[in-house]
């Protein structure tokens, strides 16, 4: 009987722990990019020096927010934060979006009167990584249904997507 008991207790600590063991989905394969999408499925991937990083193992950590401008001289922000790995999160600023827009990332850009992407930032606990200048091409910037989608690349990171709610 102490014998069942005992088998009992430990098979229930063992679900117990497990299932406390984060909110990562190990279903998801981490070496795949996940589908271009327009649709506010909350995916968002990209190519670090080479390396596949996505969201879709954290999918609750993909945060999209948006800060609308409140006057003539601001612009409005969306800013972009994703957990990729264990301890890594991307973010980066896409200041003035527009729909069917490349958006370059670069402080010279902003003096010619182009909308920039910034401030990317790879991040692992208190340690922070700029990843360089690129690009991003806004595919579907809908205030309405509050979805951002887009492409992106440059500096270190390529190939990105992502598609997400704020």
């Amino acid at each position: 009987m102490i014998k069942h008991l005992i088998a009992t207790l430990f098979t229930l600590l063992t679900v117990v722990l497990c299932s406390s063991c984060g909110e990562e989905d190990f279903s998801v394969d981490p070496t795949l990019m996940p589908p271009a999408t327009q649709t506010g499925a909350n995916t968002f991937g990209c190519l670090i020096d080479g390396w596949v990083y996505t969201a879709q193992r954290y999918a609750s950590d993909c945060k999209a927010v948006y800060y609308p401008a409140f006057n003539e001289d601001e612009k409005s922000i969306v800013r972009i934060s994703v957990r990729i790995d264990t301890n890594l999160v991307l973010s980066f600023n896409i200041v003035d979006p527009q729909e069917n827009t490349i958006t370059i990332c670069s402080a010279s850009a902003e003096a010619s009167g182009q909308t920039i992407y910034a401030d990317a930032v790879l991040s692992n606990g208190n340690r922070h990584e700029e990843l360089g200048d690129g690009i991003v091409h806004i595919t579907r910037f809908d205030l309405d249904s509050k979805i951002i989608s887009g492409t992106f690349e440059g500096g270190r990171m390529k190939e990105g997507r992502f598609d997400l709610n704020f």
